[in-house]
């Protein structure tokens, strides 16, 4: 099914770890497109600064602290927005963390924390909002927030890659039903790569920001515009695309010669 085109003007945009980063870039680019804004984030603090940018740019705004984590607080959000927000026609599962450590040594604890917020917190996210929006029949957008990372593996970052690659067969997945089933939603993995974000600030403190880095801005953008268009991946750095058809040749290449 082609998913027909979102109006956006007046409806609903949820972002989830709008507290920072992408999130609250996501939140006041829906701002500055007239839309009304659902927002959460498991730090009250820079959520609540997220939710004052978004009322200062005009915009109706809807915060709750919340760890995505959580079925039933999120399925209490979930409830709350359908009751207090117009339409949602935008779902941005965006909610992570990065932790860092070698694969061998890292704490199991450090790695359940990795997949259960990016992992299993994303698809909480979708199960929470999905009813709602295949019962109001109006053209909608998921957007997944995954990581260029998904593509590759890289030194220390490895159980990271791990869990955003995770989110890959999960988006694939939910955009194939959404298909099947005729829905009028769209389904679209994010794929950033570098942006000047605080999420290294946890396992790096001292992190500088690698070369060709966009403001998190620009990647909610992008973010918007791939939306827009039903794009089922969409890549803030496409020369990745690049690195990730050598990686991808050159395991296919091994896996022959097996």
């Amino acid at each position: 099914m082609i998913r027909p085109d979102l109006s956006l003007t007046g409806n609903t945009a949820v972002i989830t770890g709008a507290g920072s980063g992408i999130g609250r870039a996501l939140a006041l680019a829906a701002a500055r497109r007239g839309m009304a804004v659902a927002i959460c984030d498991v730090n009250e603090a820079p959520l609540a600064q997220t939710a004052e940018l978004v009322e200062q740019a005009g915009a109706a705004c809807l915060a709750r602290p919340l760890d995505v984590t959580d079925a039933t607080a999120s399925d209490a959000f979930a409830s709350r927005v359908a009751a207090q927000c117009p339409p949602i026609v935008m779902l941005f599962a965006n909610a992570g963390i990065l932790r860092q450590g070698r694969i061998g040594e890292m704490p199991l604890a450090r790695l359940r924390a990795l997949f259960d917020v990016n992992v299993i917190g994303t698809v909480q996210t979708v199960q929470s909002f999905l009813p709602m929006m295949r019962t109001a029949q109006i053209p909608a957008q998921i957007v997944i927030t995954s990581s260029t990372g998904a593509m590759l593996s890289y030194p220390d970052l490895s159980a990271y890659c791990a869990a955003k690659h995770a989110l890959w067969p999960i988006a694939d997945g939910l955009r194939a039903d959404m298909e099947q089933d005729a829905a009028p939603i769209g389904v679209s993995m994010l794929l950033p790569g570098p942006v000047r974000t605080a999420i290294f600030d946890h396992s790096e403190p001292d992190h500088q920001a690698t070369p060709g880095s966009i403001t998190a801005d620009e990647a909610a953008e992008i973010a918007f515009s791939g939306s827009l268009e039903n794009r089922p991946y969409i890549l803030t750095h496409p020369d990745f695309v690049d690195q990730a058809d050598a990686h991808f040749g050159a395991t296919i290449e091994r896996m022959k010669s097996a």
